[in-house]
């Protein structure tokens, strides 16, 4: 079973679907998300984490969204999951501080960021600050 195909039967948070090209952030991703009470899927691309997305929008409670991505970019990305669902849940994340981001990315304000690689506890205070809004 790929991580893609896990879902933990012991969320309480609901589904999170991550999308991030390096293997290591998605094993380790999900076990974080999944300590956090999500039930995660993951995709390597976003083609695949649109097409996930699609199949799977009711269900899906947060995007947590790698900007360098190969093919379509996590810009596009974020553009194309905004327009699906305006109301969509997403947390950017980079190796890039999140002023770059707002720079030479989106030209604007990002308000929810956690940068790579991920600290647990501030990954989880991101988190639970975006779940409450």
């Amino acid at each position: 079973m790929t991580t893609q195909d896990r879902i933990s039967s012991s969320s309480d948070r609901g589904l999170l679907l991550l999308i991030d090209d390096e293997e290591v952030i998605r094993e380790i991703g999900s076990e974080m998300f999944e300590s956090m009470g999500f039930s995660c899927i993951t995709a390597k691309n976003g083609e695949e984490g649109i097409k996930l997305y699609q199949e799977q929008k009711t269900d899906i409670r947060l995007v947590v969204l790698d900007i360098e991505l190969p093919g379509l970019s996590g810009e596009k990305v974020y553009e194309m999951l905004k327009e699906i669902n305006p109301d969509i849940k997403i947390l950017l994340v980079s190796g890039y501080g999140k002023e770059y981001l707002e720079t030479f990315f989106f030209k604007q304000k990002v308000v929810h960021f956690a940068s790579k690689p991920f600290q647990l506890s501030k990954l989880k205070q991101t988190v639970d600050r975006l779940m409450q809004e």
